[in-house]
């Protein structure tokens, strides 16, 4: 089975109201916020925002004027943009981790990233694990219009809408 998320994960709580107004999919876990993301979404806020949603690091899509923006708007302070596109074990992830809005650590493990910002890994589990980041598999079905967006059958989710002029 594939994992291909992209997201922003800080400490909870958020501004929601500003998350909603974005149509920003949200997960709750552990005390921390998932902002899964899409490139509709993303690609659309950038133009409407006149924010580039073009990376400042080659592996990391996601690292960029817009999501930093999203992460200011949203009152994350330390947070991590993460990475994943693996099928069967076979694969790459990639992390950044943010503190007080400054790159401080770049690489392929978003455990180390997680670390950093204070997820604590436990005997059975690793950083991931603990956010139950295995779970989500695939960013674009937290933003499916109607009963088939996946956010809506999880209490610990909001779900993520496209606009569109």
């Amino acid at each position: 089975m594939g994992h291909h998320i992209n997201a922003i994960i800080g400490r909870a709580p958020i501004n929601e109201e500003q998350a909603k107004t974005y149509g920003l999919a949200l997960v709750y876990e552990a005390g921390y916020v998932i902002v899964i993301l899409d490139w509709d979404s993303v690609f659309y806020w950038s133009t409407k925002l006149n924010l580039s949603c073009d990376s400042t690091i080659e592996d990391l899509d996601w690292d960029c004027e817009l999501i930093h923006y999203f992460a200011s708007q949203l009152n994350f302070t330390d947070y991590v943009l993460i990475k994943t596109d693996y099928f069967a074990g076979n694969g790459e992830q990639y992390a950044s981790l943010y503190k007080n809005g400054f790159c401080c650590w770049h690489g392929h493990s978003i455990n180390i990233a997680l670390a950093g910002i204070g997820v604590k890994r436990n005997m059975e589990m690793d950083e991931f694990d603990a956010l139950n980041l295995g779970e989500y598999r695939d960013s674009e079905y937290y933003y499916w219009d109607g009963e088939h967006n996946l956010a809506l059958k999880r209490e610990n989710m909001i779900a993520g809408k496209i606009f569109k002029d």
